[in-house]
């Protein structure tokens, strides 16, 4: 008997191409499995947030940034030995600064600030478990907030 297992980065490549090409849902199986994978199109990673305009024809500066899951997980907006927060609403933050951290069964991936700007709200708690894509903050971009 040859087992015929779905590799995760089979999986991953798919979602990679779900992505691309705006696919929300995909559903398929064999004899003993089924997987779905189901997420908004717009819940990219760094998806910038504009107000009232469907489609920009032409790359323009977002005036917000939303902080996306990479990937499933429980979001840590404390340290977890010493339990300071890293980041609060208002908080002046600059690019690349470790805004929480995702753990990912035993480890620790570091969520960074994709701009240079201001948190403007936490969309999740402390513990929270996500879902890859779940906005997890926004901030807003301080070139245009001044």
């Amino acid at each position: 008997m040859q087992n015929k297992s779905l590799a995760l980065r089979d999986l991953r490549k798919i979602a990679q191409k779900m992505r691309a090409s705006g696919l929300g849902c995909i559903e398929f199986g064999g004899d003993n499995y089924r997987v779905r994978l189901e997420y908004a199109p717009q819940a990219a990673q760094l998806m910038p947030i504009t107000a009232g305009a469907s489609a920009p024809e032409s790359p323009v500066l977002a005036d917000s940034a939303a902080l996306c899951a990479p990937m499933p997980g429980t979001v840590l907006l404390q340290h977890p030995a010493n339990g300071l927060p890293f980041t609060s609403p208002g908080a002046e933050v600059q690019k690349d600064a470790m805004l929480a951290l995702l753990k990912v069964g035993l480890i620790y991936l570091p969520l960074r600030s994709p701009v240079t700007g201001v948190v403007e709200s936490l969309q999740v708690a402390q513990g929270e478990c996500v879902e890859y894509g779940s906005e997890i903050m926004l901030l807003r971009n301080a070139e245009l907030a001044a």
